[in-house]
């Protein structure tokens, strides 16, 4: 009876115990050996500085135990207002409070604690304001906390979550919002100093595995630029290189393991990526060494990536620990499977890269049995992360090894081929040599019988021009005598009779009639002025065909190009008069007087000019005689001044040149005139002299309309 009652005493004590740890609290009767979770929390959804009070009444909070011990993803309560209060009280034994007690925290939010009203820690940073909130993740090193013995002692906490991260796990368990642990100080401390010690070794792994991989990539990556058509070195170089950056300690990128939980948690989200990056890759090399054509799968499986780097921000730590433990194992299995198919397509050195990926995949298989929070777990994982590309690494250098002695060989050939070429190259250049000579003798020959030939031709063509300036002499003569003869036959009259008034003057001298012979030697002095005027007349005329029929003596000079197209068209005027059968023609002239002097030839040029003035005055005859009445023969001449040129404008209402014949025009010996008319040399050396003066000679024409000849030559500044 009495061991029933002690039963019932002992159930009804424990019965009260489980009680007050469900409405608020926490009964530390003794310190056990192990850090002591703390649990009963009560938990309110809001913010109001009085729950910090250790006399407030939490009689109708809810309890807090089971959401805390969820991923704080799925604390919704939390999430939905920003900030939480949680409150426990602590009914702490004498006996226990004899030894010195320890407390530590573990959160991904941040949060200020109070003992009986009074702040003892914070971490983090708390705002109202969302954006302001910083998580912090507390280090786990003790802190002393001290208990009201024999009384009750309340702890609150205020918490706030930090939006806007990926929330993710690096050991995949859950991302408590709050958990704080006692225990006794010393007993604390030797746990913390074991926790760091395996933190340094996992750090030591972390390290040596990350830089042999980027060791690796970066040797690859070298040999990709070195020879950018092995595409494979650049494949493998881009998936160690992702490997070497997702096993690098996270201390390398600046963050803490101990620290804001915003950073790290970054950290962990680009690590995973980083993973999936260099598995994918891994696979392509694979495909490329193989030269494997499906790749739908490669398509899937890219996108399975892009949907879990959606995901793990979204969800987590749930997505992370299938982006780095779940999605590499299925990546691993393509890579088997493509090897599989490369051996029955008996694909070289398919076995040892089958080889290879079977190891990787049986260590990230013991890698995701074993506890994630082991250090066998960690070996694993790096071991086997390392294993196959360190053996790819091998497998490459072994090929490049191959393909060294291959193109070895290769090159001893080809320097012996080059030997040999060499030996018949200098015996072609011996004949060669003595082939030049030859060509040499036969060169000078040939050159010295060309330049002779080139003499000729000049001398032909100097008396070619000579030729055509004479011919167009001898048809000018007519005309000239003609003109000659108007100024002559003034000259003549105004001479006799300028005799018989001197005669007349004498006579009224012996008169002594002085005012008649002063009258009389009047129109003497006139008619005399005439007389000079007509013979001047004549001289100009003369001087004017003496330089046309002139050679050239090839001297440039300062020549009034406005005067010299004035004189010549009218000596072609008056040698169109001067043929039978030829009417009268209307001459326009229009001169550009700011034009002052240019540098030509001027018995070349003249030609030209001469040439171009004859063409349009046959033109405008063949013109006259065919048309019915009322046609007015007409040829103009103009200069004007461009920017830099100076352009000569001839032109007529004549015939016109047919368009399938104006491109022939300037040809040597080609001409439309009857035979025994034309030489057809005119318009081709007019061409050339031009050209020669640095110009240019064009002609636009409309076949019975007319032509218009236009010179153009550099300006004299």
């Amino acid at each position: 009876m009495k061991q029933l009652f002690l039963l019932i005493s002992f159930l009804i004590s424990a019965a009260a115990s489980v009680l007050s740890q469900q409405i608020g609290t926490f009964n530390l009767n003794r310190i056990p050996d192990k850090d002591t979770l703390l649990a009963g929390w009560k938990m309110y959804a809001g913010d109001d500085p009085q729950f910090a009070n250790a006399t407030f009444d939490d009689s109708k909070w809810e309890p807090a135990d089971p959401y805390l011990q969820k991923d704080i993803q799925e604390f919704d309560q939390l999430r939905r207002s920003g900030i939480i209060w949680l409150r426990l009280h602590v009914n702490a034994a004498s006996t226990t409070l004899k030894q010195q007690l320890s407390a530590y925290i573990i959160q991904y939010t941040a949060s200020a604690v109070f003992l009986n009203g009074s702040l003892i820690k914070k971490y983090g940073t708390i705002s109202n304001d969302p954006n302001d909130v910083k998580a912090w993740l507390p280090s786990p090193m003790p802190f002393p906390i001290h208990f009201d013995p024999g009384g009750k002692n309340v702890i609150a906490v205020r918490i706030a979550y930090e939006p806007g991260m990926p929330h993710i796990s690096l050991m995949n368990g859950a991302l408590t919002a709050f958990e704080m642990r006692i225990g006794e100080l010393n007993k604390a401390t030797e746990n913390y100093l074991a926790n760091q010690w395996q933190s340094k070794i996992y750090i030591i792994i972390y390290g040596v595995s990350a830089g042999i991989l980027m060791i690796a990539g970066i040797i690859y990556l070298v040999y990709f630029l070195y020879d950018k058509r092995q595409k494979v070195h650049l494949y493998y170089a881009i998936s160690v290189l992702a490997l070497s950056l997702n096993a690098f300690p996270i201390e390398v990128w600046g963050a803490d393991r101990y620290g804001p939980v915003a950073i790290a948690c970054w950290v962990y989200y680009f690590e995973a990526i980083f993973f999936m990056i260099g598995t994918l890759f891994i696979l392509i090399t694979i495909y490329t060494i193989f030269n494997y054509p499906y790749r739908k799968t490669f398509a899937m499986l890219s996108a399975i990536a892009l949907v879990l780097c959606v995901l793990m921000y979204t969800h987590g730590t749930p997505a992370f620990f299938w982006a780095s433990n779940k999605y590499p194992v299925v990546c691993l299995l393509n890579g088997v499977y493509v090897c599989w198919w490369a051996m029955q397509k008996h694909k070289k050195d398919a076995r040892i890269i089958l080889i290879g990926l079977i190891i990787y995949l049986g260590f990230t298989v013991i890698a995701n049995i074993a506890d994630i929070d082991s250090l066998s777990n960690q070996l694993a994982f790096y071991i086997g992360q390392m294993a196959f590309p360190v053996g790819m690494s091998f497998y490459l250098g072994l090929q490049s090894s191959a393909i060294n002695k291959r193109l070895s060989s290769t090159l001893e050939e080809v320097q012996e081929l080059s030997a040999k070429n060499l030996l018949q190259e200098k015996e072609k250049q011996q004949l060669l040599a003595a082939q030049n000579e030859i060509l040499e003798v036969q060169v000078r020959e040939r050159t010295a019988a060309l330049n002779q030939s080139l003499e000729d031709l000049k001398a032909t063509q100097s008396h070619l021009i000579q030729s055509e300036k004479m011919a167009s002499l001898g048809e000018l003569t007519a005309g000239i005598a003609h003109e000659i003869q108007n100024p002559l036959n003034f000259v003549n009259n105004f001479s006799e009779v300028t005799n018989e008034l001197v005669d007349e003057m004498y006579l009224e001298l012996n008169k002594g009639e002085i005012m008649e012979a002063k009258a009389l030697a009047i129109d003497i002095k006139e008619n005399l002025d005439k007389i000079s005027h007509h013979g001047k007349r004549a001289e100009a005329i003369v001087k004017g065909m003496l330089q046309y029929s002139r050679r050239s003596t090839g001297e440039k000079e300062a020549t009034d190009i406005n005067q010299m197209c004035d004189e010549y068209i009218r000596l072609a005027y008056h040698n169109y008069l001067g043929k039978p059968g030829n009417s009268h023609c209307f001459l326009k002239t229009k001169f550009d007087t700011s034009i002052k002097t240019i540098d030509v030839i001027p018995e070349d040029f003249g030609m030209v000019i001469m040439n171009l003035l004859n063409n349009a005055f046959h033109a405008v005859n063949q013109t006259a005689n065919g048309t019915p009445p009322g046609y007015e023969p007409t040829v103009s001449i103009a200069t004007k001044k461009l920017q830099g040129k100076i352009e000569i404008e001839i032109s007529d209402n004549g015939t016109g040149i047919p368009e399938n014949i104006i491109e022939k025009i300037f040809q040597p010996f080609f001409t439309t005139k009857p035979a025994g008319q034309g030489t057809g040399l005119g318009l081709s050396l007019s061409y050339d002299i031009v050209k020669a003066h640095g110009g240019g000679l064009k002609v636009s024409s409309t076949h019975g309309k007319g032509s218009v000849f236009t010179i153009q030559l550099p300006s004299t500044k």
